[in-house]
């Protein structure tokens, strides 16, 4: 294995940011509308990540993020080694950095339905129970993206292997006026 290492390189990176399960709140009897968002974000030496937010719209007109996950690799070693298109573990969750509001962040946000809510929520927690794997080439965080996406009834990418800002990027004109 040390042939596809760079010079240097060892497991596991100083900018890993350790995964926690999904963030997922209560609903409130306030909720007037609900949205879903989809964002990626480019990453300083690596490929980036998309990751997904189910949000509802309050009587006042405040917005509140009540669902935030993605796809990830688990470790940093796992997050090492998912760069070289090796299959690894894979959790669905949050890491810090998908509360931060950057400039470069990539958004595409749509107005759903109460039901559309609850199905994406579901399907979340169902991939958040059935994925273990994670794989830069067949199941990433633009596949949970579109896994999403498709549950709302979105036209998705066909292809899931690019950097996630094009990907939601592409998801956002294929699902734009």
């Amino acid at each position: 294995m040390a042939i596809l290492q760079p010079s240097g390189a060892k497991a596991g990176s100083a900018d890993f940011e350790r995964p926690y399960p999904p963030r997922i709140t209560a609903l409130s009897a306030d909720a007037t509308s609900f949205y879903a968002e989809f964002r990626a974000r480019p990453e300083f030496r690596d490929i980036g990540h998309s990751y997904v937010i189910l949000g509802t719209v309050m009587a006042t007109g405040e917005m509140r993020e009540t669902v935030v996950a993605g796809f990830m690799p688990k470790t940093a070693d796992d997050d090492y080694w998912a760069q070289f298109g090796m299959p690894v573990a894979g959790l669905v969750g949050v890491v810090r950095s998908d509360f931060l509001r950057r400039p470069s962040d990539v958004r595409f946000r749509i107005a759903i339905t109460k039901a559309q809510y609850y199905r994406a929520l579901e399907t979340s927690r169902s991939l958040q129970s059935t994925w273990s794997t994670y794989s830069l080439l067949t199941q990433n965080c633009n596949n949970f993206a579109g896994d999403i996406a498709s549950s709302l009834g979105l036209r998705t990418p066909m292809i899931t292997v690019q950097y996630p800002v094009d990907y939601i990027a592409e998801l956002r004109t294929l699902n734009s006026p």
